[in-house]
């Protein structure tokens, strides 16, 4: 059985008692609005580029996991 949805498998298969699932936030980076979650040390890691331009998803810099500076 094929399931799609626009949720992180990670959040779907939570169980009750583990840890709670990774907080985002949305931000606006030289012009491009991103989806970014906080690490540990404070970083910001890209984890989704909301962008109607085709040509943002083909530069690597908004490439989900990179850390924004």
């Amino acid at each position: 059985m094929l399931f799609y949805s626009i949720y992180p498998l990670e959040v779907i298969l939570a169980e009750e008692g583990e840890e709670k699932p990774e907080q985002w936030r949305e931000v606006e980076v030289e012009g491009k609005k991103v989806l970014v979650t906080i690490n540990s040390r404070g970083e910001q890691i890209i984890t989704r580029l909301l962008s109607t331009d085709p040509a943002d998803y083909l530069d690597p810099r908004w490439s989900p996991g990179n850390v924004i500076i």
